[in-house]
């Protein structure tokens, strides 16, 4: 007879599960089987990777709390950095948390002239339920359908000009699981073998390989009749935010997420899981992959632009002065029809 330990073990085996190896043969579970829950339980108890395991079959079952728990057992035997660093943030994606979130667009007049009639496009951020509710709070733009727009007059050579966006934001964690649900399992294993197919690019458009994933991901599956968006927003990583994005399904289980970088990795979250760590934003599909654009009148002019994020905490008498000043005359603007 087998002891219930290393029965355990040999059930963990089989599944896979851990921060550094794919789990692909895992995607398509419908549901984490109690069983499985059990045996990695009882395998925690024998420590090495045990503890990571369960609190990662916790999470993937949609039992936050509980995992946000193992993980912190987990956190408190960890020596390694970087398993240190991982388990933190798989904390904070099992936590739900309430906050004030800065988004700062900084443009810049790079060029020996004034740029005049600049006008600044951002996305407008929207809320995703159930998981999700998004507040627009203050910030010199104006809502035009499915943009925030500001208009900066003239901008002198070398001169910056930042436009801070305040959001309130409160989210929990969420999963989509069972899986696959109302997709039907034809679909369900299209969508896998879509996002499986999704390379790694040898040269891409921003700061990481995400977007350029996400749009041949949407590509692909349009061709297999799957209609997908790309989603944008921010990936927590300790005390700083990453801009990040991903997929969403538009028919079948729509909001089903799907990550194509996470899916090498881990796909048991990347496809259906909707963590903490992980804030959704912006629709980047109706943007065109941009999360700031800026369009001037006149003459050609050479702007430089970028995008922060921020929380509030981190800097809060900063960021309200920086509002107070956007704003003139000592006036906070508030963002129409915000919600």
């Amino acid at each position: 007879m087998i002891p219930a330990a290393s029965l355990g073990a040999l059930l963990l085996a089989s599944f896979s599960v851990s921060p550094a190896d794919s789990c692909r043969k895992l995607a398509g579970i419908a549901e984490i089987p109690e069983e499985a829950i059990l045996f990695a339980e009882l395998a925690a108890r024998q420590g090495g990777d045990g503890p990571i395991l369960f609190a990662s079959l916790l999470e993937a079952a949609g039992r936050f709390e509980e995992a946000a728990s193992a993980y912190g057992i987990a956190l408190g035997g960890a020596e390694d950095p970087a398993t240190r660093s991982w388990l933190s943030d798989r904390m904070a994606g099992s936590v739900p948390f309430d906050t004030l979130l800065v988004l700062t667009a900084g443009i810049t007049n790079l060029g020996s002239s004034d740029a005049r009639d600049l006008t600044v496009v951002m996305p407008l951020p929207r809320p995703h339920p159930p998981c999700q509710s998004l507040t627009m709070l203050y910030g010199p733009f104006r809502r035009d359908g499915g943009s925030l727009l500001a208009h900066i007059p003239v901008l002198a050579p070398g001169e910056t000009v930042e436009l801070p966006v305040m959001l309130h934001i409160v989210q929990s964690p969420h999963t989509f699981r069972p899986l696959p649900g109302s997709l039907g399992r034809e679909r369900f294993d299209d969508i896998l073998a879509i996002a499986a197919g999704v390379g790694m690019p040898d040269s891409f458009t921003g700061t990481g390989p995400c977007l350029d994933m996400a749009v041949e991901f949407m590509e692909e599956a349009r061709k297999e009749g799957i209609r997908a968006g790309v989603e944008g927003g921010l990936v927590r990583r300790g005390d700083s935010l990453v801009f990040h994005a991903w997929n969403v399904l538009l028919d079948g289980i729509p909001g089903l997420p799907v990550d194509p970088l996470l899916f090498r990795t881990d796909s048991l979250r990347a496809i259906g899981h909707c963590p903490c760590d992980v804030i959704p934003l912006w629709d980047l599909g109706a943007a065109c992959g941009h999360e700031l654009s800026v369009y001037h009148a006149g003459r050609e002019a050479d702007i430089g632009i970028a995008l922060s994020a921020s929380f509030a905490g981190a800097d809060r008498s900063g960021i309200l002065f920086a509002l107070l000043e956007s704003a003139g005359a000592g006036r906070l603007p508030f963002i129409p029809g915000g919600r």
